[in-house]
C-alpha cells in the first residue's frame, strides 16, 4: 500500500467506473490501487451491487394493484 491517504467515500461516478473496472476482470486490488481507496471499500461496493440486483429482481417479481413495481438502483 502507498503512503497516500486513503479515501472510503466516492462519487456515483467512481463507484460505477469501480463496478465496470470488475465487471472487466481487473480483481478488487487492481481497481483500489488505481482508484486509490482499500480493497475493503471495493469489497464493499460489489457486494452492495449484487445485493440490490436480488433486491431488484425480487421486488420485480411484486406486483402492486395489478403492476409490476420498478426498483431503480441506487449504489
Amino acid at each position: 500500500m502507498s503512503t497516500m491517504s486513503q479515501r472510503s467515500h466516492l462519487t456515483d461516478s467512481e463507484t460505477w467506473r469501480v463496478i465496470g473496472r470488475l465487471e472487466g476482470d481487473q480483481t478488487q486490488d487492481e481497481v483500489a490501487q488505481a482508484i486509490g481507496v482499500s480493497q475493503s471499500v471495493i469489497s464493499r461496493i460489489w457486494t452492495l451491487f449484487f445485493w440490490r440486483l436480488e433486491m431488484q429482481a425480487e421486488d420485480q417479481d411484486k406486483v402492486v394493484d395489478g403492476q409490476q413495481r420498478l426498483m431503480k438502483i441506487v449504489i
